[in-house]
């Protein structure tokens, strides 16, 4: 019996042992507490690690007593520079660390108040501060698209100025920035806005040396959202703008380029990255994408945008075949935007201003040309149409994103006529849905596991599903005001991800609660339009591209 005894007593030991074991946390390479003056201990402070010379950088976030820590299998020996992001703070003095394998290596943080806020605003921070009415600030809103606002609220102009302002940058593509203005390849007829001129002198520095408004922030992350960390990589060359980021079987991740002719795969275990160009369709036609898309084969979509035409890359063979826009319909105006790998082989592309839709058929060859609303038909060319930008007046229809369920039909976003539209893999024929929420801005869609529906409500900051089967929506409201939710993206759980161009936050929505955690990235106005999941990961991981920072990024919540 006493053996027994012992033997029991043993084994609750050796048992406990491993329990206690089991809940130590990993070791950790950096550690430290992050304070100021104002408040102590600050939670929701993101801290930033980049190896000297390196490409790749690792992001925490402080918990409610103020610490951070970074695990030792996030970051090898070597020297790092750490930065901070926590908006109104910056960091008492430049920060560089030693890390040595085995070893944790603490280094508390100073913060003190900033002597320069403007830097550190997003434009959703701008949106909140400055006055006007709600049809001027979204008028406003749209135009952090192409940069931020802050050039806009820092500028001199007077109404004339924003006049000519306008005249040149209507002009622009909607791959322009401030740094590389690309012009439409087709002259545009701008008409005088002297309302929204007027309305801009009152907000800029036309009349005044220091603004009249308060200036107000977002808050940071507490609780959940601190859970996460933040690996950026920079891409190659100056200048990249990265609008999507896909994870192939492999584990790689592919961009395009909202400027140049090519799409490019990253390793994400080196940070190594190649690039292809892509060949000529147009020349001095814009020359960048916006979207791309894997279908079940392992072949990339890339739809040209401006070039007319769609090509497809094929990564074991590393070439290229590419399909014209039939002539009829490739004129300077023409544009394919997004794209849609069917299951059946198919891939569908949205005609933009033609108000078309057109299906290839790789194996054939063939295009098809379907009128993508039931109120236009082909032979109504010039009928109904808008122009493609992000500036236009919310009026007819308009489509923006598209994806396939898993029986090849085919959803899409019309951005400007605020529904939800159904197209019929075999027949063409198009069912128009219309958003609870009026003029919401339907703009990136994905179909999830349940053939259920999934977009961004780009200008009424919700996140949307449509379930097929039963024809009914449901909407969210993300938490923070002009978010400009773009895409959505269920993940194997069942949360749902969206983000925006206006906040620098990736909103994970429990679609079960209905509640919302936002995940602040370190980089400021990183522009956001795409999201990937990985649901290979426990727990799973979130990729986004950075359009405006040439970074791509991996957010991976810890619960």
């Amino acid at each position: 019996m006493r053996m027994k005894l012992v033997f029991l007593t043993l084994s609750m030991s050796i048992c406990c042992a491993s329990a206690v074991r089991a809940q130590k946390p990993a070791p950790a390479a950096l550690a430290g507490r992050v304070s100021s003056d104002a408040e102590g201990p600050m939670e929701g402070v993101l801290v930033r690690a980049k190896g000297e010379g390196k490409t790749i950088s690792v992001t925490v976030v402080t918990d409610h007593k103020g610490r951070y820590s970074f695990p030792a299998s996030r970051l090898a020996s070597g020297k790092y520079n750490v930065d901070i992001r926590a908006v109104g703070y910056d960091l008492a003095a430049p920060t560089t660390v030693d890390v040595v394998a085995g070893v944790t290596l603490n280094a508390d943080l100073k913060l003190v108040k900033t002597k320069d806020l403007v830097p550190q605003l997003t434009s959703a921070e701008w949106l909140l501060s400055v006055p006007g009415t709600e049809p001027q600030k979204n008028q406003l809103f749209r135009c952090a698209a192409c940069h931020s606002l802050t050039p806009i609220v820092q500028s001199a102009y007077d109404e004339q100025g924003w006049e000519t302002t306008f005249a040149r940058m209507r002009s622009y593509s909607e791959q322009a920035v401030l740094e590389h203005p690309v012009s439409l390849p087709y002259k545009v007829s701008v008409q005088p806005d002297p309302e929204f001129a007027k309305y801009l002198t009152s907000i800029n520095l036309s009349s005044t040396s220091e603004w009249k408004y308060e200036l107000k922030t977002l808050p940071r992350p507490t609780g959940r959202a601190t859970r996460v960390i933040i690996t950026e990589y920079d891409l190659p060359a100056p200048g990249r703008l990265p609008h999507d980021a896909d994870l192939d079987e492999k584990g790689m991740i592919w961009y395009n380029d909202f400027r140049e002719p090519l799409i490019g795969r990253l390793d994400p275990r080196t940070g190594e990255t190649k690039e292809w160009t892509m060949p000529p369709l147009k020349p001095g036609f814009p020359e960048g994408t916006l979207s791309i898309e894997f279908n079940r084969e392992g072949y990339l979509w890339i739809p040209r945008f401006r070039q007319g035409g769609y090509t497809r890359f094929d990564p074991r063979t590393e070439k290229f075949q590419t399909w014209l826009v039939p002539p009829e319909h490739n004129d300077a105006r023409a544009i394919q935007p997004q794209v849609a790998a069917a299951p059946d082989g198919t891939a569908w592309f949205p005609g933009g201003e033609s108000l078309l839709i057109f299906k290839v058929d790789s194996e054939t060859g063939h295009v098809t040309t379907y009128p993508m609303y039931p109120d236009f038909h082909p032979d109504e060319k010039g009928s109904g149409i808008i122009q493609f930008s992000y500036s236009a007046t919310p009026m007819g229809h308009s489509t923006y994103g598209l994806a396939a369920d898993s029986h090849s039909n085919i959803y899409i976003c019309d951005i400007v006529g605020g529904n939800i539209g159904k197209i019929d893999g075999k027949t063409g024929k198009v069912t128009l849905y219309k958003t609870p929420t009026l003029n919401s801005g339907p703009r990136r869609v994905s179909v999830d596991a349940q053939d259920r529906v999934w977009f961004g409500e780009y200008y009424s900051d919700k996140l949307g599903m449509f379930d097929p089967k039963t024809e009914q929506f449901k909407e969210w409201t993300a938490p923070t005001p002009w978010l400009g939710p773009y895409p959505a993206k269920a993940d194997k759980n069942g949360d749902v991800w969206t983000s925006g161009m206006g906040a620098d936050l990736v909103d994970r929505l429990d679609v079960k609660t209905g509640k919302f955690t936002e995940y602040m990235l370190p980089t400021v106005n990183a522009n956001i339009r795409h999201i990937d999941v990985d649901n290979s990961t426990s727990p799973i991981a979130v990729w986004v591209a950075e359009v405006h920072q040439g970074k791509i990024a991996k957010i991976e919540p810890l619960d």
